[in-house]
């Protein structure tokens, strides 16, 4: 028994060493129809961020790519700002393509101004006004969820002046739990598997808040697919998003999921043993921002062709219209 428990506890304070065990690279097989259909099928981008274009640029490169939803994210600076379009504006040009997410200006602004201390403080002045109208925005859908959430970006962050760890057991984080669970809305944290205590408390919120549903970000960084296999076979309110998980933007090869020449053994077996979890995701923003084509194209080279039919279908669109409520 102390045997197999040490094991256990190694697969989630060493994520990195089992990531490349076994995970590696071969030549999976083209299922031919999936073939076909991915080069049309339409795409919900679930971790689609909004920022420094127009909301007329936004739907041109959706439309360029047939991605018919967007969004699941925040955007760095609700309400505007370095014309950075509103989400107003992003509804009014494209409907309900745009899913709304709260939490990640918030979040930017909190940090930002106090510190990872304010992002567990309810007080916050971000939070107060965030919380005094989440409940009707979430109730009319004028907002879908909240997120993207950082609570753990310490070694998968965009800069180093963004990096943050928080506890995930705090009261900002059960208030949203709160009211996502009322809503049957969404929550999308970035937090890294390589954190048992965090990890825990995700465990106790899936648990106390069934109707929550909680994406996670680039698929948890640092996680071993043993544990996220676990995840999911243990709570049915979780789910993955497989943004930075290709070539084109996930620099580390050890933590990718696909490339232009396919995907890995371990997660095409893995999204197929989990069909209706798994969704796509860009997180092309940015630097990046240029790159949403490459994002698109890859996904629609390197990993719908060797799905199963069904399974395409479900990670490509239809997944998302079902744990968003998109139209």
């Amino acid at each position: 028994m102390k045997t197999k428990l040490k094991h256990w506890l190694g697969l989630i304070v060493f994520p990195p060493v089992l990531i490349a065990a076994g995970f590696a690279y071969a030549n999976p097989a083209v299922v031919p129809e999936s073939a076909i259909l991915a080069k049309t099928v339409e795409i919900a981008d679930v971790h689609m961020h909004v920022l420094e274009k127009s909301a007329d640029w936004h739907k041109t490169r959706m439309d360029r790519n047939n991605v018919k939803w967007g969004g699941g994210v925040g955007p760095a600076v609700v309400g505007g700002g370095g014309g950075w379009p509103k989400p107003a504006e992003m509804t009014k040009v494209l409907g309900t393509r745009y899913f709304f997410a709260l939490g990640q200006d918030e979040f930017y602004r909190v940090f930002f101004s106090g510190g990872p201390a304010g992002l567990v403080d309810l007080s916050s002045k971000a939070f107060v006004e965030m919380f005094a109208i989440a409940d009707q925005m979430l109730g009319s859908r004028e907002a879908y969820g909240f997120g993207e959430l950082h609570i753990d970006n310490s070694k998968s962050f965009s800069s180093h002046r963004f990096a943050r760890t928080i506890q995930f057991d705090n009261p900002v984080v059960r208030k949203m739990f709160e009211l996502a669970d009322k809503h049957q809305a969404v929550l999308q944290f970035h937090m890294q598997a390589d954190n048992p205590a965090n990890l825990e408390a995700l465990r106790r919120y899936l648990r106390e808040f069934p109707k929550a549903k909680v994406v996670l970000s680039h698929s948890l960084p640092y996680t071993s697919l043993l544990l996220l296999k676990d995840l999911l076979g243990s709570y049915q309110n979780v789910f993955v998003e497989l943004s930075q998980r290709g070539s084109t933007l996930g620099t580390r090869e050890l933590a990718q999921a696909y490339n232009r020449s396919g995907p890995k053994a371990g997660w095409l077996n893995t999204i197929e043993e989990f069909p209706d979890r798994f969704m796509l995701g860009s997180d092309a923003y940015g630097a990046n921002e240029h790159r949403y084509d490459d994002v698109m194209s890859e996904i629609r080279e390197g990993l719908l062709p060797y799905l199963k039919p069904d399974t395409l279908r479900k990670v490509a669109y239809q997944n998302a219209v079902a744990v968003f409520g998109l139209k």
